[in-house]
């Protein structure tokens, strides 16, 4: 969802597990350390520049804001006090537009953090309600709140003593920056790049073990889950990522619950395997996949195939005479295509 600015993995994935396997130690630090880099020059860098407020942000800030505003206001006109005013947002990607954009736009949200000289992330905070109560005649309402549940992790935290530590500033990653690379360390990855390609640019270098060393050094004190098929690096990580999938397979299991997927291709296994085994135990459970387009739909069908209850939809963008569709499922599409509607539907009917 935030590909308007951020790069989306691509193969990276594949080309970390494939290179974890390389039995030449020189070749495979190389290669690791420069995909690494790649990884953290596309995404993650640049997310300083979502905190410093860099017009090259606003674009897909707005479309996040945008998606706030209008779930909202829909949750805002919920007058069944039986159901509670919150909406759950399930999220792998690592980086801040989620949070940047729910404090730019004034909502209340929570991410799993309290305290304020040192907050510390427990699972304990998600699930508070937020009641205002009015000056004057003393009137109580509940206040729409959005809980950020961050699976693969985020560049906002940070590990200490054995807790997750809240990193305001993106210490760790203005750490990663700080690192001297000298040129010809790393090799420079192209986007159709085999594991043969990486090991023939490799082999041509000397390596750097001390760069590269203070580069993965730096790197692995990120709290995220790496884009890797071996994920976890931190006994801490490991066990807050099953933790949030307990609580999403939970959330799931409610009766009556809609489930919308945005820019989420399926490929972590985890969670596919839960959400198909949850479609199919709660026949009352709705999910609805947005396709980017008609190759993401064919990608979709082959990894979810069907649910026992005919329960999982998955919608993509409309085709012309010639099957070539008449436009891509972004973010913004999705607003204004889905949510805009389903917004202005709500309110007509109120």
């Amino acid at each position: 969802m935030s590909a308007s600015y951020l790069s989306v993995l691509g193969n990276i994935e594949v080309l970390l597990t494939e290179a974890s396997e390389i039995t030449n130690e020189d070749d495979r630090k190389i290669i690791v350390a420069s995909l690494y880099k790649l990884y953290f020059d596309s995404v993650i860098d640049k997310n300083l520049n979502i905190l410093e407020n860099d017009p090259a942000t606003f674009n897909v800030l707005n479309s996040y804001k945008r998606f706030f505003e209008i779930l909202n206001k829909i949750i805002l006109k919920r007058r069944n006090t039986l159901l509670s005013k919150q909406i759950n947002i399930f999220t792998t990607n690592i980086d801040i537009c989620l949070e940047k954009s729910l404090e730019d736009k004034g909502f209340e949200y929570i991410d799993g953090f309290r305290g304020n000289f040192k907050p510390r992330f427990d699972l304990s905070n998600f699930k508070k309600s937020i009641f205002k109560r009015s000056l004057h005649f003393e009137n109580v309402s509940e206040i729409p709140v959005f809980n950020i549940y961050k699976i693969h992790g985020s560049l906002t935290w940070g590990l200490d003593d054995n807790q997750i530590i809240f990193s305001n500033n993106l210490e760790q990653v203005r750490s990663i920056k700080k690192v001297a690379l000298s040129p010809g360390t790393l090799i420079e990855i192209e986007q159709q790049d085999t594991l043969t390609d990486l090991q023939a640019k490799s082999s041509s270098l000397t390596i750097n073990h001390d760069e590269i060393d203070e580069f993965m050094e730096n790197y692995e004190k990120l709290a995220i889950v790496n884009p890797t098929k071996d994920k976890f690096r931190e006994t801490l990580l490991n066990q807050t990522y099953y933790e949030l999938l307990r609580i999403y397979a939970n959330e799931l299991e409610k009766e009556n619950t809609i489930l919308f997927v945005m820019g989420f291709s399926f490929s972590d296994e985890h969670i596919r395997e839960l959400t198909l085994r949850v479609a199919n135990s709660n026949p009352t459970l709705q999910i609805i996949i947005f396709a980017y387009n008609s190759d993401a739909r064919s990608d979709l069908v082959s990894k979810i195939g069907a649910s026992r209850h005919n329960n999982i939809q998955i919608i993509s963008p409309t085709t012309d005479e010639n099957n070539n569709d008449e436009f891509s499922f972004t973010f913004d599409e999705i607003n204004s295509r889905v949510y805009q509607k389903l917004q202005d539907k709500i309110l007509e009917g109120l």
